[in-house]
């Protein structure tokens, strides 16, 4: 009796660990989508209503801000749980202050997110594909105009990853504000409580059931593929995803165009435009002034 009952007891422990890792998993994996908080309409600005395939298949939207004379088209990717407008970034404001300043701009939402469709989130396995068919989308309506991708948090990992893989998109450079350096790494930090055997059970399963793979986004192991210059910003007091996610994406880039802006005295993730925009702006443009006229004069070249 007594081995029986040490059996049913360690069978009932392993069976409440698979399913609290189960549970994990989709909490993990499950959309937290949020709606589209305005419009550039809101802002005084004219923009078009833009839906445009992925790949696989998959549904998204976004929109379109022409700026007449553009010199270049900034396509904007927004965080874990974000949108296109959203407001805790000031996403809105920044497409009016690239707007006024003569670029292009393209915003959109990642799957699962505001208005785009799918219902989970693949933890950056297939959101890479978002940014290539936006990128993409970009490259059929405004031709051999140059394009910067410009990322926050996942937004900004996904970027990174989106150029250095293999047939990636061709863009003039990438502003990463607030990169993820690899996504196992972030969800540990972010959920230091769960213990790592049942952490490890919860990646596996969803991998196996909601098809999420959790190593599948880590810039740090492909930075050094991406061949365009990189702004990294990043405020030194982020809660979410500290500073070293940047400086080990930085060492590991070996690129000597790359950038770094660290923000002091910022306590928030992806909280430098929000507290000082004139100054972010200004970062942004120099970055974008320095990058574009290259590509041009190397297109010109050809």
């Amino acid at each position: 009796m007594i081995v029986l009952g040490l059996v049913f007891a360690i069978v009932l422990i392993v069976a409440l660990h698979g399913l609290g890792a189960l549970y994990i998993a989709d909490t993990f994996t499950r959309s937290k989508r949020r709606r589209v908080q305005g419009t550039p309409a809101d802002l005084g600005l004219r923009y078009e209503e833009i839906q445009f395939l992925t790949a696989d298949r998959l549904t998204l939207r976004g929109w379109f801000l022409e700026s007449p004379g553009a010199r270049a088209t900034v396509v904007l990717v927004h965080d874990l749980e974000g949108t296109r407008a959203s407001p805790e970034h000031g996403l809105l404001r920044l497409q009016r202050d690239y707007v006024r300043r003569g670029y292009n701009v393209f915003a959109f939402d990642l799957r699962g997110h505001g208005e785009s469709g799918g219902r989970r989130d693949c933890l950056g396995s297939c959101e890479r594909q978002d940014v290539q068919a936006a990128v993409a989308y970009v490259r059929r309506r405004t031709g051999s105009l140059p394009i910067v991708l410009h990322g926050f948090g996942l937004g900004a990992s996904l970027a990174i990853t989106a150029v250095a893989s293999r047939g990636g998109p061709e863009v003039a450079g990438i502003i990463a504000d607030s990169p993820i350096a690899s996504m196992r790494t972030y969800l540990k930090e972010a959920h230091r409580h769960i213990p790592p055997h049942v952490f490890m059970l919860a990646c596996r399963f969803a991998r196996r059931f909601f098809g999420a793979d959790v190593d599948a986004l880590k810039p740090i192991a492909v930075v050094e593929g991406v061949r365009v210059p990189i702004l990294f910003v990043h405020c030194q007091g982020d809660p979410r995803v500290p500073l070293a996610h940047t400086h080990n994406l930085t060492a590991a880039s070996l690129d000597p165009r790359n950038e770094v802006w660290t923000v002091p005295d910022i306590l928030d993730h992806c909280g430098a435009y929000p507290a000082a925009p004139q100054d972010y702006v200004r970062q942004s443009l120099g970055f974008i002034d320095r990058v574009v006229p290259a590509r041009l004069l190397a297109a010109q070249a050809v």
